[in-house]
């Protein structure tokens, strides 16, 4: 369920009379979600990962350093891929080629249409999440891919998608996070990226 919407260029649904957005990466077929490790994925968007599975997309995750697939399997995500890098923290911005690498290999060659990247926001002083945010935006330039970020809380200054989260989703989410999990998710979308001219 969508609480609000701010980013221009989303597309609104009309349902009635209240106009809701779509879901972050609701038209893609495909997901991959890249993140410096699981246990901060799920914290940040385990509950739209949920909605994803359940709605027919296939999802795979790719993490930087680390998951705990108990974690995953607690909410409801035993069935995605999980690829797992295992570089070492601090992860620096140098990592970025290594992490694009592993993208490209995740993604394939020619994944086709209805690829979406869902990617960590930048942060100021994260730059382990600032290389997985620029890995992620130029495989999703080259791929064509709508993107979206996660944010841990929602940015005040820039536009941004919340979704709520009900029902299995919340219950799956705080037994994998812990009680204080949040149940409004922040993402930025941008579905304007495209291929790069060359």
């Amino acid at each position: 369920m969508i609480s609000e919407l701010c980013e221009p260029g989303t597309e609104p649904l009309r349902t009635g009379r209240h106009r809701l957005p779509v879901t972050p990466l609701e038209r893609a077929s495909r997901v991959v979600a890249a993140a410096v490790d699981g246990a901060e994925l799920l914290a940040e968007a385990g509950g739209l990962l949920q909605h994803l599975v359940t709605g027919g997309a296939e999802v795979e995750i790719l993490v930087a350093v680390d998951a705990d697939t108990r974690l995953l399997a607690r909410c409801g995500l035993r069935s995605v891929p999980v690829h797992r890098l295992g570089l070492r923290r601090p992860l620096h911005t140098d990592a970025e080629d290594d992490l694009l690498a592993a993208l490209s290999e995740v993604v394939g060659f020619d994944p086709g249409p209805g690829l979406g990247i869902l990617a960590p926001g930048e942060l100021a002083d994260r730059p382990d999440r600032a290389a997985v945010a620029h890995a992620t935006e130029v495989a999703a330039a080259v791929y064509g891919a709508e993107i979206a970020r996660s944010q841990p809380d929602r940015p005040a200054a820039a536009p941004s998608t919340g979704y709520l989260l009900e029902g299995p989703e919340a219950a799956h989410k705080r037994y994998a996070v812990g009680p204080a999990a949040s149940l409004v998710e922040s993402f930025l979308a941008d579905l304007r990226v495209t291929r790069p001219r060359g």
